[in-house]
Protein backbone atom coordinates (compact mmCIF):
# COMPACT_ATOMS: atom_id res chain seq x y z
CA UNK A 1 0.00 0.00 0.00
CA UNK A 2 1.04 3.20 -1.09
CA UNK A 3 1.17 6.49 1.55
CA UNK A 4 -0.09 9.47 -0.07
CA UNK A 5 0.66 12.58 1.59
CA UNK A 6 1.11 16.20 -0.11
CA UNK A 7 3.90 17.35 -2.01
CA UNK A 8 7.32 18.33 0.30
CA UNK A 9 7.17 21.70 -0.47
CA UNK A 10 3.27 21.93 1.11
CA UNK A 11 4.14 20.33 3.94
CA UNK A 12 3.13 23.31 5.88
CA UNK A 13 -0.51 23.22 4.46
CA UNK A 14 -1.37 20.17 6.91
CA UNK A 15 -0.98 22.02 9.39
CA UNK A 16 -4.03 24.64 8.44
CA UNK A 17 -5.86 21.76 7.40
CA UNK A 18 -5.61 20.78 11.14
CA UNK A 19 -6.36 23.62 12.51
CA UNK A 20 -9.38 24.37 10.37
CA UNK A 21 -10.20 20.89 11.57
CA UNK A 22 -9.71 21.63 15.08
CA UNK A 23 -12.45 24.59 14.57
CA UNK A 24 -15.04 22.36 13.72
CA UNK A 25 -14.80 20.08 16.50
CA UNK A 26 -14.43 22.68 18.68
CA UNK A 27 -18.41 23.66 17.55
CA UNK A 28 -19.25 20.11 17.72
CA UNK A 29 -18.43 20.16 20.91
CA UNK A 30 -19.84 23.36 21.85
CA UNK A 31 -23.28 22.99 20.64
CA UNK A 32 -22.80 19.22 22.10
CA UNK A 33 -22.37 20.59 25.11
CA UNK A 34 -24.88 22.83 25.08
CA UNK A 35 -27.76 21.57 26.90
CA UNK A 36 -25.52 20.17 30.43
CA UNK A 37 -24.99 23.29 31.93
CA UNK A 38 -28.67 24.27 31.72
CA UNK A 39 -29.94 21.04 31.93
CA UNK A 40 -32.29 21.28 35.06
CA UNK A 41 -33.61 25.12 33.69
CA UNK A 42 -34.16 23.41 30.14
CA UNK A 43 -35.78 20.30 31.77
CA UNK A 44 -38.55 22.54 33.82
CA UNK A 45 -39.28 25.13 31.32
CA UNK A 46 -40.23 22.25 28.68
CA UNK A 47 -42.14 19.88 31.59
CA UNK A 48 -39.68 16.77 31.12
CA UNK A 49 -38.94 14.30 33.26
CA UNK A 50 -35.43 13.06 34.38
CA UNK A 51 -35.73 10.14 32.35
CA UNK A 52 -36.89 11.83 29.53
CA UNK A 53 -34.42 14.77 29.33
CA UNK A 54 -31.62 11.63 29.15
CA UNK A 55 -33.84 10.24 26.32
CA UNK A 56 -33.03 13.41 24.30
CA UNK A 57 -29.22 13.68 25.97
CA UNK A 58 -29.46 10.38 24.21
CA UNK A 59 -30.95 11.33 20.76
CA UNK A 60 -27.67 12.38 18.94
CA UNK A 61 -25.77 9.24 19.64
CA UNK A 62 -29.22 7.47 18.25
CA UNK A 63 -29.06 8.79 14.79
CA UNK A 64 -25.46 8.84 14.82
CA UNK A 65 -25.61 5.19 15.20
CA UNK A 66 -27.30 4.67 11.78
CA UNK A 67 -25.84 6.82 9.87
CA UNK A 68 -22.16 6.85 10.79
CA UNK A 69 -21.04 3.48 8.49
CA UNK A 70 -22.72 5.28 5.68
CA UNK A 71 -20.90 8.25 6.53
CA UNK A 72 -17.75 6.38 6.71
CA UNK A 73 -18.64 5.07 2.83
CA UNK A 74 -19.73 8.73 1.96
CA UNK A 75 -16.35 10.15 3.07
CA UNK A 76 -14.01 7.18 1.45
CA UNK A 77 -15.88 8.23 -1.91
CA UNK A 78 -16.83 11.51 -1.93
CA UNK A 79 -13.51 13.00 0.32
CA UNK A 80 -13.85 15.18 3.67
CA UNK A 81 -14.08 18.27 1.84
CA UNK A 82 -17.49 17.76 0.79
CA UNK A 83 -17.91 16.10 4.31
CA UNK A 84 -16.76 18.18 6.82
CA UNK A 85 -19.11 20.85 5.17
CA UNK A 86 -22.19 19.17 5.66
CA UNK A 87 -21.28 18.05 9.12
CA UNK A 88 -20.72 21.96 10.12
CA UNK A 89 -24.05 22.50 8.05
CA UNK A 90 -25.70 20.02 10.39
CA UNK A 91 -24.55 20.75 13.72
CA UNK A 92 -25.23 24.40 13.07
CA UNK A 93 -29.10 23.70 12.39
CA UNK A 94 -29.65 21.98 15.37
CA UNK A 95 -28.24 24.34 17.64
CA UNK A 96 -31.29 26.83 15.98
CA UNK A 97 -33.40 24.07 16.50
CA UNK A 98 -32.90 23.69 19.85
CA UNK A 99 -33.81 27.10 20.33
CA UNK A 100 -36.81 26.44 18.76
CA UNK A 101 -38.25 23.50 20.85
CA UNK A 102 -41.84 23.36 22.64
CA UNK A 103 -41.76 20.01 24.00
CA UNK A 104 -39.66 17.29 24.82
CA UNK A 105 -40.20 15.87 21.72
CA UNK A 106 -39.59 18.92 20.08
CA UNK A 107 -35.99 18.98 21.88
CA UNK A 108 -35.75 15.29 21.24
CA UNK A 109 -35.53 15.84 17.17
CA UNK A 110 -33.36 18.96 17.39
CA UNK A 111 -30.93 16.97 19.08
CA UNK A 112 -31.40 14.84 16.86
CA UNK A 113 -30.56 16.49 14.07
CA UNK A 114 -26.86 16.82 15.35
CA UNK A 115 -26.55 13.14 15.02
CA UNK A 116 -26.87 13.74 11.14
CA UNK A 117 -23.85 16.04 11.06
CA UNK A 118 -21.48 14.84 13.58
CA UNK A 119 -20.14 11.70 12.18
CA UNK A 120 -19.06 13.51 9.49
CA UNK A 121 -16.57 15.40 12.05
CA UNK A 122 -15.33 12.86 14.04
CA UNK A 123 -15.21 10.31 11.47
CA UNK A 124 -13.64 12.67 8.60
CA UNK A 125 -11.21 13.46 11.60
CA UNK A 126 -9.16 10.79 11.39
CA UNK A 127 -9.87 9.96 7.80
CA UNK A 128 -8.21 13.95 7.29
CA UNK A 129 -5.43 12.48 9.63
CA UNK A 130 -4.70 9.61 7.67
CA UNK A 131 -4.59 11.57 4.02
CA UNK A 132 -2.17 14.51 5.72
CA UNK A 133 -0.18 12.63 8.51
CA UNK A 134 2.48 10.49 8.12
CA UNK A 135 2.42 7.49 10.69
CA UNK A 136 4.58 8.99 12.99
CA UNK A 137 3.06 12.27 13.57
CA UNK A 138 -0.68 10.38 13.70
CA UNK A 139 -0.34 10.70 17.67
CA UNK A 140 0.17 14.23 17.71
CA UNK A 141 -2.47 15.07 15.18
CA UNK A 142 -5.20 12.97 16.85
CA UNK A 143 -4.01 14.36 20.15
CA UNK A 144 -4.05 17.55 18.94
CA UNK A 145 -7.93 17.75 16.91
CA UNK A 146 -8.58 15.49 20.11
CA UNK A 147 -8.66 18.88 22.34
CA UNK A 148 -10.90 20.69 20.47
CA UNK A 149 -14.11 18.79 21.15
CA UNK A 150 -13.62 18.97 24.48
CA UNK A 151 -12.47 22.60 24.93
CA UNK A 152 -15.72 23.21 22.62
CA UNK A 153 -17.65 21.81 25.83
CA UNK A 154 -15.47 23.92 28.37
CA UNK A 155 -16.85 26.92 26.31
CA UNK A 156 -20.31 25.84 26.97
CA UNK A 157 -19.84 24.85 30.44
CA UNK A 158 -18.66 28.34 31.34
CA UNK A 159 -20.88 30.81 29.16
CA UNK A 160 -23.78 29.34 28.89
CA UNK A 161 -25.36 30.63 31.75
CA UNK A 162 -23.58 33.64 32.10
CA UNK A 163 -25.49 33.98 28.53
CA UNK A 164 -28.68 32.86 29.48
CA UNK A 165 -28.83 35.59 32.21
CA UNK A 166 -27.15 38.52 29.72
CA UNK A 167 -29.89 37.96 27.23
CA UNK A 168 -32.85 36.45 29.10
CA UNK A 169 -33.13 33.02 27.65
CA UNK A 170 -31.56 29.86 27.57
CA UNK A 171 -33.10 29.63 23.62
CA UNK A 172 -30.47 32.52 22.60
CA UNK A 173 -27.45 30.44 23.66
CA UNK A 174 -28.70 28.15 21.27
CA UNK A 175 -28.73 30.20 18.15
CA UNK A 176 -25.15 31.67 19.31
CA UNK A 177 -23.91 28.20 19.13
CA UNK A 178 -25.55 27.23 16.04
CA UNK A 179 -24.24 30.42 14.75
CA UNK A 180 -20.46 29.62 15.43
CA UNK A 181 -20.81 25.75 13.87
CA UNK A 182 -22.25 27.82 10.42
CA UNK A 183 -19.06 30.40 11.09
CA UNK A 184 -16.13 27.09 11.19
CA UNK A 185 -17.93 25.51 8.16
CA UNK A 186 -17.27 28.27 6.08
CA UNK A 187 -13.91 29.03 7.42
CA UNK A 188 -13.14 25.04 6.26
CA UNK A 189 -14.95 25.63 2.89
CA UNK A 190 -12.57 28.36 2.44
CA UNK A 191 -9.26 26.76 3.49
CA UNK A 192 -10.09 23.24 2.11
CA UNK A 193 -10.93 24.91 -1.52
CA UNK A 194 -7.26 26.23 -1.36
CA UNK A 195 -6.12 22.53 0.07
CA UNK A 196 -7.76 20.02 -1.28
CA UNK A 197 -6.90 16.62 -0.04
CA UNK A 198 -4.82 13.67 -1.29
CA UNK A 199 -6.34 11.25 -3.40
CA UNK A 200 -6.15 7.42 -3.18
CA UNK A 201 -4.45 6.02 -5.53
CA UNK A 202 -5.64 2.39 -5.52
CA UNK A 203 -8.70 1.88 -3.73
CA UNK A 204 -8.66 -0.87 -1.61
CA UNK A 205 -12.03 -3.40 -1.72
CA UNK A 206 -12.61 -3.12 1.75
CA UNK A 207 -16.40 -3.68 3.16
CA UNK A 208 -17.90 -3.36 6.78
CA UNK A 209 -18.66 -6.69 7.02
CA UNK A 210 -14.57 -7.93 6.65
CA UNK A 211 -13.51 -6.08 8.78
CA UNK A 212 -15.94 -6.82 11.57
CA UNK A 213 -14.39 -10.21 10.85
CA UNK A 214 -10.87 -9.02 12.13
CA UNK A 215 -10.60 -10.01 15.97
CA UNK A 216 -8.50 -7.03 16.68
CA UNK A 217 -11.37 -4.53 14.94
CA UNK A 218 -14.08 -6.39 16.79
CA UNK A 219 -12.66 -6.28 20.20
CA UNK A 220 -11.60 -2.45 19.50
CA UNK A 221 -15.16 -1.26 18.54
CA UNK A 222 -16.25 -3.05 22.13
CA UNK A 223 -14.08 -0.73 23.87
CA UNK A 224 -15.68 1.82 21.92
CA UNK A 225 -18.59 1.01 23.15
CA UNK A 226 -17.83 1.26 26.94
CA UNK A 227 -15.64 4.25 26.66
CA UNK A 228 -18.55 6.16 24.92
CA UNK A 229 -21.15 4.96 27.61
CA UNK A 230 -19.32 6.23 30.38
CA UNK A 231 -18.23 9.41 28.38
CA UNK A 232 -21.79 10.43 27.37
CA UNK A 233 -23.01 9.75 30.45
CA UNK A 234 -20.60 12.02 32.11
CA UNK A 235 -21.01 14.62 30.03
CA UNK A 236 -24.56 15.16 29.91
CA UNK A 237 -25.34 14.49 34.10
CA UNK A 238 -22.16 15.08 35.67
CA UNK A 239 -22.87 19.17 36.51
CA UNK A 240 -26.50 17.53 37.91
CA UNK A 241 -24.48 15.01 39.87
CA UNK A 242 -22.27 18.08 41.83
CA UNK A 243 -24.96 20.67 41.92
CA UNK A 244 -27.24 17.28 43.95
CA UNK A 245 -24.29 17.51 46.28
CA UNK A 246 -22.80 21.28 48.13
CA UNK A 247 -22.37 22.65 44.51
CA UNK A 248 -24.21 25.35 42.90
CA UNK A 249 -26.10 25.51 39.44
CA UNK A 250 -22.89 27.55 37.93
CA UNK A 251 -20.34 26.06 40.12
CA UNK A 252 -21.34 22.64 39.23
CA UNK A 253 -20.82 23.39 35.55
CA UNK A 254 -17.44 25.29 35.84
CA UNK A 255 -15.84 22.34 37.48
CA UNK A 256 -17.24 19.91 35.18
CA UNK A 257 -15.24 22.83 33.17
CA UNK A 258 -11.76 22.30 34.72
CA UNK A 259 -12.14 19.02 34.75
CA UNK A 260 -12.36 18.75 30.72
CA UNK A 261 -9.80 21.35 30.55
CA UNK A 262 -7.31 18.92 32.79
CA UNK A 263 -8.27 16.02 30.85
CA UNK A 264 -7.25 18.43 27.62
CA UNK A 265 -3.69 19.22 28.91
CA UNK A 266 -3.78 15.37 29.38
CA UNK A 267 -4.73 14.68 25.93
CA UNK A 268 -2.00 16.43 24.37
CA UNK A 269 0.46 14.78 26.29
CA UNK A 270 -1.52 10.79 26.05
CA UNK A 271 -1.72 9.57 22.79
CA UNK A 272 1.83 11.60 21.42
CA UNK A 273 4.22 10.27 24.19
CA UNK A 274 3.04 6.28 24.53
CA UNK A 275 4.63 3.97 22.51
CA UNK A 276 2.11 2.02 20.14
CA UNK A 277 3.56 -1.15 21.96
CA UNK A 278 2.04 0.61 25.62
CA UNK A 279 -1.27 1.78 24.64
CA UNK A 280 -3.27 -1.30 25.79
CA UNK A 281 -1.79 -0.68 29.19
CA UNK A 282 -2.20 2.77 29.83
CA UNK A 283 -6.45 2.85 28.44
CA UNK A 284 -6.23 -0.40 31.49
CA UNK A 285 -4.71 2.10 33.81
CA UNK A 286 -7.45 5.33 32.43
CA UNK A 287 -10.15 2.81 32.69
CA UNK A 288 -9.21 2.03 36.35
CA UNK A 289 -8.79 5.66 37.62
CA UNK A 290 -11.82 6.28 35.86
CA UNK A 291 -13.80 3.80 37.76
CA UNK A 292 -12.41 4.62 41.39
CA UNK A 293 -12.66 8.41 40.86
CA UNK A 294 -16.35 8.33 40.09
CA UNK A 295 -17.00 7.20 43.07
CA UNK A 296 -15.93 10.74 44.82
CA UNK A 297 -19.36 12.61 42.98
CA UNK A 298 -21.01 10.84 46.08
CA UNK A 299 -18.83 11.90 48.51
CA UNK A 300 -19.82 15.55 49.94
CA UNK A 301 -16.26 16.79 50.33
CA UNK A 302 -15.47 19.29 47.44
CA UNK A 303 -11.75 18.98 47.95
CA UNK A 304 -12.12 14.96 46.41
CA UNK A 305 -14.70 16.13 44.18
CA UNK A 306 -12.08 18.50 42.36
CA UNK A 307 -9.55 16.28 42.87
CA UNK A 308 -11.66 13.48 41.19
CA UNK A 309 -13.12 15.48 38.56
CA UNK A 310 -9.84 15.98 37.21
CA UNK A 311 -8.82 12.26 37.28
CA UNK A 312 -12.16 12.13 35.23
CA UNK A 313 -11.13 14.61 33.01
CA UNK A 314 -8.18 13.05 31.87
CA UNK A 315 -9.45 9.76 31.19
CA UNK A 316 -12.71 10.80 28.95
CA UNK A 317 -10.72 13.10 27.08
CA UNK A 318 -7.91 10.48 26.39
CA UNK A 319 -10.09 7.24 26.22
CA UNK A 320 -11.51 8.08 22.63
CA UNK A 321 -8.01 9.36 20.77
CA UNK A 322 -6.19 6.18 22.38
CA UNK A 323 -8.52 3.54 21.24
CA UNK A 324 -8.67 5.55 17.90
CA UNK A 325 -4.87 4.91 17.48
CA UNK A 326 -5.27 1.22 18.05
CA UNK A 327 -7.42 1.22 15.31
CA UNK A 328 -5.53 3.06 13.03
CA UNK A 329 -2.22 0.82 13.54
CA UNK A 330 -4.03 -1.95 12.62
CA UNK A 331 -2.95 -3.83 9.76
CA UNK A 332 -6.23 -4.73 9.24
CA UNK A 333 -7.30 -0.95 8.28
CA UNK A 334 -5.66 0.47 4.91
CA UNK A 335 -5.19 4.45 4.98
CA UNK A 336 -8.01 4.68 2.03
CA UNK A 337 -10.76 2.71 3.99
CA UNK A 338 -10.14 4.95 7.18
CA UNK A 339 -13.68 6.34 6.72
CA UNK A 340 -15.38 2.85 6.77
CA UNK A 341 -13.39 1.90 9.78
CA UNK A 342 -13.60 4.91 11.77
CA UNK A 343 -17.78 4.66 11.19
CA UNK A 344 -17.69 1.09 12.71
CA UNK A 345 -15.99 2.33 15.64
CA UNK A 346 -18.14 5.79 16.51
CA UNK A 347 -21.01 3.25 15.16
CA UNK A 348 -20.20 1.10 18.31
CA UNK A 349 -19.11 3.88 20.69
CA UNK A 350 -22.72 5.32 19.87
CA UNK A 351 -24.74 2.72 20.18
CA UNK A 352 -22.77 3.24 24.12
CA UNK A 353 -23.45 7.15 23.59
CA UNK A 354 -27.26 6.27 23.35
CA UNK A 355 -27.04 4.05 26.32
CA UNK A 356 -25.26 6.16 29.08
CA UNK A 357 -27.42 9.02 29.30
CA UNK A 358 -30.70 7.15 28.99
CA UNK A 359 -29.83 4.48 31.33
CA UNK A 360 -28.56 6.96 34.09
CA UNK A 361 -31.56 9.07 33.51
CA UNK A 362 -33.75 5.77 34.58
CA UNK A 363 -31.29 5.14 37.60
CA UNK A 364 -31.45 8.49 38.71
CA UNK A 365 -35.65 8.37 38.00
CA UNK A 366 -35.74 5.12 40.09
CA UNK A 367 -33.18 6.27 42.88
CA UNK A 368 -32.99 8.84 45.75
CA UNK A 369 -29.80 9.97 44.33
CA UNK A 370 -27.12 8.84 42.19
CA UNK A 371 -25.31 6.26 43.56
CA UNK A 372 -26.85 4.13 41.30
CA UNK A 373 -25.82 5.41 38.70
CA UNK A 374 -22.44 6.35 40.07
CA UNK A 375 -22.19 2.81 40.68
CA UNK A 376 -23.34 1.57 36.82
CA UNK A 377 -20.65 3.38 35.74
CA UNK A 378 -17.54 2.51 37.66
CA UNK A 379 -19.22 -1.20 36.98
CA UNK A 380 -18.79 -0.31 33.00
CA UNK A 381 -15.20 1.02 33.63
CA UNK A 382 -13.74 -1.42 35.20
CA UNK A 383 -15.48 -4.01 32.83
CA UNK A 384 -13.87 -1.71 30.02
CA UNK A 385 -10.27 -2.38 31.73
CA UNK A 386 -10.55 -5.88 32.18
CA UNK A 387 -11.68 -6.37 28.72
CA UNK A 388 -8.80 -4.67 27.62
CA UNK A 389 -6.66 -6.78 29.65
CA UNK A 390 -8.16 -9.76 28.39
CA UNK A 391 -7.52 -8.68 24.75
CA UNK A 392 -4.05 -7.18 24.98
CA UNK A 393 -2.92 -10.34 26.69
CA UNK A 394 -3.80 -12.29 23.57
CA UNK A 395 -2.18 -10.32 21.28
CA UNK A 396 -5.43 -8.51 20.01
CA UNK A 397 -4.39 -5.57 20.34
CA UNK A 398 -0.74 -5.71 19.11
CA UNK A 399 -0.60 -4.93 15.35
CA UNK A 400 1.34 -2.01 14.75
CA UNK A 401 2.02 -0.73 11.43
CA UNK A 402 5.90 -0.66 10.27
CA UNK A 403 7.40 2.72 10.57
CA UNK A 404 5.71 3.43 14.05
CA UNK A 405 7.71 4.52 16.93
CA UNK A 406 8.52 2.09 19.57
Amino acid sequence: MIEQLPESNDLNRKWWVLASLWLLYASFGLVAGSLAPLLNIIRVDLGMSHATMGAALGAWPFVYLGVSAITGKFLDRYGIQIGLSLGALFIGVSGILRAGAQSGLGLWMAVAVFGLGGPFISIGAPKLVTEWFPVAQRGLAVGLYSTASSLGAITALVVADPIRVAMGSWRWVMVLFGAVSFGSGLLWVAVSARSPSAQNLAPTPVKSLSLLREPTISRILLLAFMIFFISHALGGWMPEMLASQMWSARGAAWLTAVGVAVGVIGSLVIPSRTAPANRPQVLIGLFVAMAIAVWALALSSQVAQVFAVSVIGIARVSTVPMAMLLLMSSRAVPDERMGIAAGLFFTAGEIGGVSGPWVIGIARQNADNFGLSIGILSTVAIAAAIACWVFNKFGYLRHERPGEFR
